[in-house]
């Protein structure tokens, strides 16, 4: 029954990675902007480096975005659905970031 559930879903899901990769990108640049945070990620630091801070985070996301669009039907809804549940805190854990103050 689980896997059916799931299986319903997949595409909600897929759609839904989509967009919490938007909304990382986002509020990472928002927050380098404006300066309350830190991209963690090792190598989209060195793309920021070699590539400035926009196209350096884009790159991965784009790739990403692309692998999920490609391989959405033969991925097992699991996980997709743990990938969202990771984007999610993902994200909550940059608007944390969004709302702190300047130190």
């Amino acid at each position: 029954m689980t896997t059916d559930v799931l299986n319903q879903y997949l595409m909600p899901m897929a759609y839904a990675l989509l967009v919490l990769q938007a909304l990382d990108l986002a509020t990472t640049l928002y927050v380098l902007r404006k300066g309350t945070g830190a991209e963690g990620n090792p190598v989209a630091r060195k793309l920021m480096d070699f590539f400035g801070p926009e196209l350096g985070l884009a790159l991965p996301k784009l790739a990403f975005a692309g692998a999920i669009w490609t391989f959405r039907a033969s991925t097992p809804p699991v996980v997709f659905a743990g990938l969202c549940v990771l984007y999610l805190v993902i994200v909550g854990n940059n608007l944390r970031f969004v709302l702190r103050t300047k130190p």
